[in-house]
């Protein structure tokens, strides 16, 4: 009765061990998504800085920006569409608007709602725009699936809807381009990872700034993103899955691919749990064997 007792205590236990394997399994993020929210097209930088939100299966795009600025960060409005981003919690600076949308939106308005950055504020074509790799989105936020490694920017517009970020609208009848749509997926990923490793350098605050600044062109762009490779300890990773080994720094290297977020889990800790099971299971088959 007592080797039966055991090995009912042994096989609970190897199944309460694989219960928690797949069940860690399941919480582990799949790869990572770097993730910016810019307003400069009003002169105040950032609603949120670059960085890197975890990226679980079956995830949309919705579920990225949550994850970014909490439920409470982000106001949602449903349309014969489905649901869009109309706001985002943001403090008011009240710095001055860059000349070049000045000269577009001459008479501007205020925030309709204080502590928001939302559609209808400053004119009546504002609004959250939001580019995947660096591309104009082509489909909305709540059908957006999100890959390891993408990069998720949001950005405010005030004049003809995206005219003021590059976007030309004219053979549909709207406004022309009014700034060169530039392709800022590589710095914001940079900064990301950057921040991610604490490599706070010049460097990455002068990344932060061109990021911020309305009208940068794409040469200004790629010139920070090459300075702030060059100045990071490591080699910031293009995608959430490469490390570099070349800084020569062994220690700062392990510490890299062991704890950031740049490296999701390996799986090691999943397999050795299924390791004990096996050896657990193992332990009640050869009890099982001894009460025979």
């Amino acid at each position: 009765m007592k080797a039966k007792k055991i090995v009912a205590g042994v096989s609970a236990a190897a199944l309460a061990a694989l219960t928690l394997s797949f069940a860690a399994a399941a919480d582990e993020p799949t790869g990572y998504v770097s993730f910016t929210a810019v307003k400069s097209v009003i002169g105040q930088g950032f609603t949120v800085e670059p960085i890197n939100v975890p990226l679980f299966e079956g995830d949309k795009g919705v579920d990225i920006v949550k994850r970014a600025v909490g439920d409470d960060g982000v106001v949602f409005t449903e349309s014969d569409y489905g649901a869009y981003i109309t706001g985002f919690t943001d403090a008011d600076t009240g710095a001055e608007i860059p000349a070049e949308v000045a000269a577009v939106c001459p008479e501007m308005n205020k925030r309709n709602n204080e502590g928001y950055l939302s559609a209808f504020d400053y004119t009546a074509e504002s609004g959250w725009s939001f580019f995947i790799n660096g591309e104009y989105a082509q489909v909305g936020i709540v059908d957006y699936e999100p890959q390891n490694g993408d990069v998720l920017e949001f950005r405010f517009t005030v004049y003809g809807y995206g005219a003021d970020l590059g976007i030309d609208n004219s053979e549909w009848g709207g406004a022309a381009a009014l700034t060169e749509q530039v392709d800022a997926s590589e710095l914001i990923k940079k900064c990301a990872y950057a921040v991610d490793l604490k490599n706070d350098t010049p460097a990455l605050r002068e990344a932060l700034d061109v990021l911020a600044k309305y009208g940068v062109s794409q040469s200004e762009i790629d010139s920070a993103a090459a300075a702030l490779e060059s100045a990071a300890e490591v080699l910031i990773p293009t995608t959430s899955e490469e490390v570099s080994d070349d800084s020569g720094n062994e220690e700062v290297d392990a510490s890299v691919s062991a704890e950031s977020k740049g490296s999701p889990d390996t799986g090691i800790g999943g397999a050795a749990v299924m390791f004990g099971v096996i050896l657990l299971a193992g332990g009640a088959v050869a009890v099982s064997g001894k009460t025979k």
